[in-house]
């Protein structure tokens, strides 16, 4: 076994079965929304230490998945849905049926009537702070996903800078070389990230961002093959 699988078969045994049987009916979902996408596991963030647990990368856009199975603590879930926010166009909690019960409403007693005031779990009220995520429930028992909105939903708009900062440098390279921006001769990480966000519009960093991401042939062996788009040498496998 090399060290490589050593890494990953500790990182498995990490997932509970059931964050792992989740795993199996989120990723048909995400293969139905987005059909041309690259399903990528555990799916590092340069510029936070968090991941991403499961992410559908599509030519133009990220959708980013964090699941909680019910062994998960809710400590650290403000913190990374919001490292997620940069670079996704949506986020997604899928969340145990524990985590996202429904509560019976407050019922209060007034002089010309009665009021009623929604009750939130923890875990609600973190996802309703943060805004703009996508809530599912995900019942491994029951062998289904119940989508809810999780308190108003909104598409967010990548930061390029962090997009960029997600790639390896000789990704970097690639994508100034193709666009005919000059590169240094020991080429460093930032100087790349900032002469792309100040040379390439909008649309184009997300759509190199996505490409390279979809081509890249270093994550966890549970994500799909890398996709090859025709610009991109098949000879390029940035794992440094």
């Amino acid at each position: 076994m090399t060290a490589v699988d050593t890494i990953e078969a500790t990182k498995r045994l990490n997932r509970s079965s059931e964050e792992l049987d989740m795993r199996a009916l989120i990723v048909p979902e995400l293969r139905k929304r987005w059909p041309s996408a690259r399903i990528i596991h555990e799916l590092p963030l340069r510029y936070s230490t968090n991941r991403i647990d499961l992410a559908a990368v599509t030519e133009s856009e990220i959708i980013s998945v964090e699941i909680k199975s019910s062994r998960d603590v809710m400590d650290r879930l403000e913190a990374q849905l919001r490292a997620f926010q940069p670079i996704s166009a949506r986020i997604i909690a899928a969340l145990a049926p524990c985590w996202n019960q429904q509560l019976p409403m407050i019922e209060k007693k007034l002089e010309f009537g009665t009021s009623y005031t929604p009750q939130y779990t923890e875990t609600q009220q973190i996802i309703r702070k943060v805004g703009g995520v996508e809530v599912w429930t995900v019942g491994v028992t029951a062998g289904k996903i119940e989508v809810t909105d999780g308190g108003p939903y909104r598409a967010n708009r990548p930061w390029l800078a962090q997009m960029l900062d997600m790639l390896h440098v000789s990704e970097l390279v690639e994508i100034a070389r193709r666009y005919q921006i000059a590169v240094a001769k020991s080429p460093v990480h930032f100087a790349l990230v900032s002469d792309l966000v100040d040379f390439l519009q909008g649309r184009e960093v997300i759509k190199a961002t996505c490409a390279a991401l979809r081509a890249r042939n270093a994550f966890d062996k549970m994500s799909d093959p890398p996709i090859w788009p025709e610009h991109i040498p098949q000879g390029l496998q940035a794992n440094e």
